[in-house]
């Protein structure tokens, strides 16, 4: 057994859990698809939780990739537009995660602690990315503190939620889906998000 092989359980784990959902795939049926008996793959993973841990672990590696912000480069529209379209391609290879995210968290303490210590460290660095992309004039300036906060809240919930919403409406995920996010993203940081009450 290799390292290749687990990258492999964790390429089929992911096909099936995007095509099923979590809930109704086994270990078993990993191991099926790869031809493998599941002593083989309990190997390298013990359970069905350890399997969703790695792929999250990939999802972390991935989100790292794509919010981080070139050292020494100005902030700039191509910069932040890649990182808009990056968030939905992560979200849309590992739909289910999103998907069965509560179900997930309530049942694997450690993956939610995990989750959660991930989530606290990507919001301060939104947080980072919303006020230099500002101080660039890549973004209107949320004003204060406060609308920096409400513009990063904002922003995590469409991308965390956004496909998992048009996913539920029961009509398939196309990539139209993801422009639509992308264009969503867009709306809030281009919006001033304090005005006059008259």
């Amino acid at each position: 057994m290799t390292t290749d092989t687990k990258s492999r359980i964790l390429d089929t784990a992911l096909a099936l859990f995007n095509e099923r959902g979590s809930a109704g795939v086994t270990t078993n049926h990993v191991a099926e698809a790869l031809s493998i008996s599941p002593g083989n793959l309990y190997y390298h993973y013990r359970n069905k939780a350890e399997i969703i841990r790695a792929l999250f672990a990939r999802i972390m590696a991935e989100w790292a990739t794509n919010y981080a912000l070139p050292p020494g480069v100005l902030p700039d529209p191509e910069i932040l537009a890649r990182m808009l379209r990056g968030n939905f391609e992560i979200q849309w290879r590992y739909r289910f995660f999103f998907r069965d995210l509560p179900t997930l968290l309530h049942i694997d303490p450690e993956l939610a602690g995990a989750y959660r210590a991930n989530r606290d460290a990507g919001f301060l660095n939104t947080l980072h990315l919303v006020r230099s992309f500002a101080a660039a004039g890549v973004i209107d300036h949320p004003g204060s503190d406060t609308g920096i906060d409400d513009i990063a809240q904002l922003l995590w919930l469409v991308g965390d939620l956004w496909l998992v919403f048009k996913d539920i409406g029961g009509a398939p995920l196309s990539p139209d889906d993801m422009d639509q996010g992308v264009r969503l993203f867009w709306r809030i940081i281009n919006q001033p998000t304090e005005r006059t009450t008259k």
